[in-house]
C-alpha cells in the first residue's frame, strides 16, 4: 500500500529491498557489496530515509543485519550528516522501546494516513542539520522520536514514566487513525511477484479494526475502530486488479471477514461476476460462532 502511495500519489520516491539469504549474504561480504534497492540498485546508504514494516519482534535482528549490510551506523546516536532517516511503522511499533536505540523515528498508526507527511517535512527541512530536523519531525501527530525521550523504568523493567526532553515533542504521541477507509488510498496495481509467496492472490480489505475485542489479540486492539469499505468500492478495486495482475483468486482480508457487514452480498457479486472465468473467492480469518453454510456454498 505505501509502495503505490508514495510512488502515484507524491513526488516522493519509494524503492524496495529485502534481507538477503545467507549465501547472497556471503558473496555481498566478501565483495564488499552493499545492501541496494530492488529497482535502482542504489545503496541503501544514499537513501534520505530507510523504513522498514515490523510485522514481527523478531524480526528486529534482520533490520540491524540489513543496516550492517547497508553500511549504516546500527545505533541512531552513532548516524551524523549524510546518513540516512531510519524509521518503522506497523503492528510491532506500538510498543517500540525495546529496539527505540536503533532508530530515528517510528511512524505509529495507520500508515496511509502519516507517511506523506513525514516524508514532506524531511523534504522541506532537508537542508536542516539532523537534530533539527528530528525536532520537526516530532511535531507531527503519529510520528515518536526516541531521542527526544527520557525513559524510565521499574524494578520489573517496564516503564515507569516517559518525559520528552525538549518542548517540541509531545507528551503523549497519540496514534494517526484513517476515517474514512472508503476513501483511503488503495493499489490498483499491485506487485506481481516473479516467485512463489503465501498470498500469492488478489488481495481486498474490506474493513479495518474488529469488534470481537478478545483480550489476547493485539492486533483487535491496536487497529480500533472497525472502519469499513462499502461494497461497491470493493468491487471496484476487485476489477481493477484483477484486469492488472491476472490473479485467479480474490482475498477478503481482514481480522475477522465474517463480521464485515457486506461479506454476504460482496461474496455473491464476486462469484456470479468472476466464477465463470475461474477466479475463486477465499475468506480467510473466519470465525467459528460467525460461519455460514449459505456463504460456504457461494465459494466453494
Amino acid at each position: 500500500i505505501l509502495y503505490g502511495l508514495v510512488n502515484e500519489k507524491s513526488n516522493h520516491l519509494m524503492e524496495r529491498s529485502f534481507a538477503p539469504w545467507p549465501d547472497l549474504e556471503e558473496v555481498m561480504r566478501r565483495e564488499n557489496i552493499p545492501l541496494y534497492s530492488l529497482e535502482s540498485f542504489r545503496p541503501l546508504g544514499d537513501f534520505d530515509v530507510v523504513g522498514f514494516s515490523l510485522q514481527y519482534e523478531l524480526s528486529i535482528t534482520n533490520v540491524l543485519n540489513m543496516l550492517d549490510l547497508s553500511g549504516i551506523p546500527l545505533w541512531s546516536s552513532e548516524r551524523g550528516k549524510g546518513c540516512p532517516l531510519v524509521i518503522a511503522g506497523g503492528p510491532v511499533v506500538f510498543n517500540p522501546e525495546p529496539f527505540a536505540e536503533f532508530f530515528d523515528a517510528f511512524l505509529i498508526g495507520d500508515g496511509e494516513e502519516v507517511t506523506l507527511e513525514f516524508l514532506d517535512c524531511v523534504y522541506k527541512n532537508r537542508e536542516m542539520e539532523r537534530n533539527e530536523l528530528l525536532l520537526k519531525l516530532a511535531q507531527i501527530e503519529g510520528v515518536y522520536i526516541p531521542a527526544l525521550y527520557q525513559v524510565e523504568y521499574k524494578d520489573d523493567d517496564t516503564i515507569k514514566k516517559m518525559s520528552p526532553l525538549v518542548r517540541e515533542a509531545p507528551i503523549k504521541v497519540r496514534r494517526r487513525v484513517i476515517e474514512d477507509l472508503d476513501q483511503a488510498y488503495y493499489p490498483d496495481k499491485p506487485i506481481v511477484p516473479y516467485m512463489d509467496i503465501v498470498h500469492d492472490r488478489a488481495v481486498l480489505e474490506v474493513m479495518r479494526g474488529c469488534q470481537r475485542s478478545c483480550r489476547f489479540c493485539h492486533a483487535g486492539m491496536v487497529y480500533r475502530p472497525v472502519r469499513e469499505r462499502s461494497v461497491g468500492t470493493l468491487k471496484k478495486q476487485a476489477a481493477a486488479q484483477l484486469a492488472s495482475t491476472g490473479y485467479e483468486e480474490i482475498s477478503l482480508a481482514s481480522l475477522s471477514t465474517l463480521d464485515y457487514s457486506g461479506v454476504s452480498p460482496l461474496v455473491k457479486d464476486l462469484v456470479k461476476e468472476y466464477g465463470p472465468q475461474g477466479t475463486g473467492v477465499s475468506l480467510p480469518s473466519l470465525r467459528v460462532d460467525a460461519f455460514s453454510i449459505d456463504l460456504a456454498n457461494e465459494v466453494q
